[in-house]
């Protein structure tokens, strides 16, 4: 069911401070797409954004009003064969949003995780194929702590 991690995003209430932490202390570079959300460019991530938890909670629940219902942290978009054939096995999971389309392009369906994280599904265009497998290298003798 799963092909691999489509992206992540880190939810927050103030994207302003967010966009300049990643900016000014990790020194990363981020694209503002709009007041709601940005992308962190880095290698090793598909996708890397930083969400508005109300413009979340109106994707989600169709209702910027409910961001309260938006936990803050982080969010993982899981890249599936098809939304549609996922979304069975969460209804019973925590599933919080039916499967629709995205006007940025995806398919997308939403659920909790047992954490209580928001966490997608998702069918991903321009995230279909890899160009190539991300891999860590083996450690040379057992697992290293870390």
């Amino acid at each position: 069911m799963v092909r691999h991690i489509a992206g992540m995003a880190e939810i927050v209430d103030d994207v302003d401070a967010a966009v300049r932490f990643y900016e000014e202390v990790l020194r990363l570079p981020v694209r503002r797409e709009n007041a709601d959300y940005a992308v962190v460019d880095m290698p090793g991530i598909l996708h890397f954004g930083i969400w508005s938890r109300r413009h979340a909670a109106g994707v989600v629940f169709k209702d910027p009003a409910a961001a309260s219902r938006v936990p803050l942290g982080f969010t993982i978009g899981f890249e599936v064969d098809t939304v549609d054939g996922a979304v069975p096995a969460l209804r019973g999971a925590g599933l919080v949003q039916a499967a629709q389309d995205e006007p940025w392009g995806q398919r997308t369906a939403r659920f909790m995780s047992p954490s209580g994280a928001l966490c997608e599904v998702s069918e991903t265009p321009w995230a279909r194929r890899l160009a190539q497998t991300v891999q860590a290298e083996a450690p040379a003798s057992g697992p290293q702590a870390g």
